[in-house]
């Protein structure tokens, strides 16, 4: 069936022709008939409101929601949409939109409906379902089930040149939040005002929303690293750190950088150069061909040679979701195939965050996206390495 085009699109119509066909021809490769990419709202790491966003331009924010893609093109996609429906469904190609029910019923009903028998189901983004509604899929379905999560998770990590200017557009917005904290963080302003008028600034510049917490964190002491709190009152001399992102047509930047009211002392300068070594490091390893984890390691021996410190979890791909594929330096963690180590791409497009606490000095911090290219990267902000002075 062929795509139509709505004004309420999130994404050009050329953006969502490609992504389906390219996500058709993975299907074909490992025999999937039915897709049913299934998301969950917010945007902070992978399985949230990304894959049926990505495949349909909906995105879910009051509860669940789930896309059912076919293979045959002759036949039309289901979406069906969460549980407030207050977005039109102009934003959205497909024509078939139902109304929250029972998503088992949903595929039970779309298979009856075409005359499918003996299809093989591939499940995208099962790690948001709970487990009672994946055991529902499993015993009420007549089909054979697979997971197949892989398919969106390594088709969204190589972004196109739109995503790419999405994000870089988001990182010129950040950009503005930056120099708006530097000229109005002074001695009695509390964290959660610094928080307050970079998001105004940012909101004004254009960010629909922003990814994850707007951290500021301020001071030496090891309770500095609590962002949350975010009421403290900041005072001459203390280092502080901005750690943000925000949103452009739905892809998320995320950016950090160390500041100081004041002048910053030497040693938080000596440890800001490291950082920026350090990232530094990675960066001159990061391209086509290499795994993530090679970039993870390059930074981590430049930490642990300065500060001897055990170091792992360089960063993250990000797109519509803040954290999203290809991890950097998470295969540590076991339990989860999304973290699996990735060999990189041309256009995938990752996080270099190293961070250390040092007593004295508080937390310091340095982060950027960089684009994957055959020969390096590109970083998408031009926002100075440096210790920001307020």
């Amino acid at each position: 069936m062929a795509i139509r085009g709505f004004s309420g699109l999130i994404a050009p119509m050329e953006e969502f022709e490609r992504r389906v066909k390219n996500v058709r021809a993975r299907m074909e490769k490992r025999g999937i008939d039915i897709l049913v990419i299934y998301s969950a709202p917010g945007s902070m790491r992978f399985g949230q409101r990304g894959h049926v966003m990505y495949i349909s331009g909906y995105e879910p924010y009051f509860g669940d929601t789930m896309v059912i893609l076919p293979y045959d093109e002759g036949l039309d996609p289901v979406l069906e949409i969460d549980a407030a429906n207050y977005f039109p469904t102009e934003c959205t190609w497909i024509k078939d939109v139902r109304p929250p029910r029972d998503f088992v019923k949903t595929l039970r009903d779309y298979l009856r409906e075409n005359g499918l028998k003996g299809v093989r189901v591939g499940f995208v983004g099962e790690y948001s379902m709970s487990p009672w509604l994946y055991n529902r899929f499993l015993t009420e379905v007549e089909a054979e089930f697979v997971n197949a999560s892989d398919i969106l998770e390594e088709e969204r990590a190589v972004k196109s040149s739109y995503e790419i200017e999405c994000i870089r557009k988001a990182s010129e917005i950040a950009k503005k939040g930056f120099e708006a904290a530097a000229e109005f963080a002074k001695p009695g302003v509390t964290e959660a005002e610094i928080q307050a008028e970079v998001e105004k600034v940012c909101r004004i510049a254009g960010s629909e929303f922003f990814p994850h917490y707007t951290m500021v964190t301020s001071g030496t002491e090891p309770t500095s690293e609590s962002w949350w709190y975010g009421f403290r009152e900041l005072r001459h001399g203390d280092p502080w750190l901005l750690d943000f992102g925000t949103m452009y047509r739905g892809y998320c930047c995320d950016i950090c950088r160390p500041m100081s009211i004041g002048p910053p002392s030497q040693e938080q300068k000596d440890v800001v150069d490291i950082l920026i070594q350090a990232q530094k490091a990675g960066e001159r390893v990061a391209r086509e061909g290499v795994p993530a984890s090679e970039v993870d390691r390059a930074v981590a021996e430049v930490l642990r040679e300065a500060f001897g410190i055990d170091w792992w979890g360089t960063g993250h791909g990000v797109g519509l979701e803040v954290h999203e594929w290809p991890f950097v330096g998470y295969s540590h963690v076991l339990h989860s195939q999304a973290y699996r180590d990735m060999v990189l791409k041309e256009n995938m497009v990752i996080s270099i965050e190293p961070i250390v606490y040092r007593p004295g000095v508080g937390e310091m911090q340095i982060e950027d996206e960089f684009r994957i290219t055959k020969t390096g990267c590109e970083r998408l902000n031009n926002i100075p390495r440096e210790i920001i002075q307020c």
